[in-house]
């Protein structure tokens, strides 16, 4: 199992496309002012919503095309601190 670690939480990587620099900076530079409910599409490995939830946002929904992808997404978000935030 590929591991990409943050401070606060891991991603299993090994389906789909690998962790890149795009969407960790898009994580951290996307203005999330009076933002409250997001939605990531073509979520992958999950990591946008993981990183949305970590900056406060308090429902993120991921959605995929690729079922593998889906399955790595919750598998990432339930070994997350998320889990009740990010679906």
């Amino acid at each position: 199992m590929s591991l990409f670690r943050f401070k606060q939480f891991s991603v299993s990587h090994d389906f789909g496309m690998k962790i890149g620099t795009d969407a960790v900076l898009l994580g951290v530079w996307v203005s999330i002012q009076a933002v409250k409910n997001a939605l990531d599409v073509g979520t992958g490995t999950g990591i946008i919503a993981l990183m949305l939830a970590q900056r406060g946002i308090n429902t993120v929904v991921g959605i995929d095309i690729d079922p593998k992808s889906v399955e790595e997404a919750r598998f990432n978000v339930q070994q997350s601190p998320w889990k009740n935030s990010v679906s």
